[in-house]
């Protein structure tokens, strides 16, 4: 389950940086203020994916010590 999620946090920074690609290539500035706040979030998720994968880790690390 956790590689499942550390993967899915990955394609979320995959999509992240394909819509800031798309955001720099276009004109219109009201477009790329609303794709990059899009690709702000799918990082942001990503980033608390890997951080309760993490804390799971721990947790369980320290449960069976």
């Amino acid at each position: 389950m956790a590689e499942q999620l550390l993967l899915f946090a990955n394609e979320l920074r995959t999509r992240a940086k394909e819509i800031l690609a798309r955001a720099a290539s276009t004109d219109d500035s009201e477009a790329q203020g609303m794709m990059r706040v899009l690709a702000a979030g799918y990082e942001k998720l990503a980033r608390r994916i890997e951080r309760r994968v993490r804390e799971a880790r721990e947790t369980r690390e320290a449960v069976e010590a």
